[in-house]
């Protein structure tokens, strides 16, 4: 019986600023979490095959990488993409997990992980939005949102408002919609994406980009108004149970 803890990659940067609390919530769900430099595993070549053998879950944290300077998230998945080489798609068709949140998210975007016809642009409003928001689940095709109902995190980002191409706007969600692509939505519309999407998943559910912060709501006392219920102190944050689920398939799998 294999008892070593799975491991999960947690790729920092210039810029990325929440790869602690990301490796917190892996820690905290059963993973083994290694933050890493983005320079260093250029330095180092690291493969895809060595990806893959070394770790469970490859992790993009939220921040402004390089500053945005180009659009966020542009630099970074262009580093991905000619500086490392990998593709995702083969990382998770060995049995891997992704996840990128905010500019994590916005990375996937740009590496085109959802499809060509997808975007991410300025928020509707023209500012940046910082604020507790609610979203669901739609459907269950995303491995990190199984049995999860709905659940309240932050937002943090200027650039979250997320469009599809607008010629092709209904047969691109129509097929987004058939392949469980389109898996969390805002209860409201916090920055005017389409359909309120919240996050989006690959075609086979286990690569998750989102732009609300589970890393932010690990403990009910990160919650604005945790006082109000003093009694659950102690008790989780809702964020948590995506760590979770990521932990339970990579348990499963073995």
């Amino acid at each position: 019986m294999n008892t070593q803890k799975p491991r999960a990659l947690v790729v920092t940067g210039d810029g990325i600023n929440c790869e602690a609390e990301t490796a917190q919530g892996f820690r905290l769900s059963g993973f083994e979490p290694e933050i890493r430099h983005l320079n260093d595993l250029v330095v180092e070549q690291l493969t895809v095959d060595q990806l893959s053998s070394r770790y469970a879950v490859v992790a993009l944290p939220g921040g402004f990488s390089y500053g945005d300077d180009l659009s966020s998230g542009k630099v970074l998945a262009l580093k991905i993409q000619h500086q490392l080489g990998w593709e995702f798609s083969d990382y998770v068709s060995r049995g891997g997990l992704v996840i990128g949140i905010c500019n994590g998210f916005q990375a996937l975007v740009r590496l085109g992980i959802f499809g060509k016809d997808v975007s991410i642009t300025n928020n509707a409003q023209g500012k940046f939005v910082n604020s507790w928001i609610r979203v669901t689940p739609w459907g269950d095709h995303c491995v990190w949102l199984k049995g999860v109902g709905t659940l309240e995190l932050p937002i943090r980002h200027g650039e979250g408002r997320i469009v599809l191409a607008p010629e092709r706007r209904a047969e691109v969600l129509g097929k987004m919609q058939r392949n469980g692509i389109t898996c969390l939505r805002y209860e409201g519309n916090p920055n005017g994406s389409e359909e309120r999407l919240a996050g989006l998943c690959d075609a086979s559910g286990r690569i998750f980009g989102l732009m609300p912060h589970p890393e932010a709501f690990l403990r009910w006392t990160s919650h604005p108004e945790w006082t109000l219920q003093p009694g659950r102190a102690s008790a989780p944050g809702q964020g948590l149970v995506i760590f979770e689920n990521a932990y339970r398939e990579c348990m499963n799998a073995r």
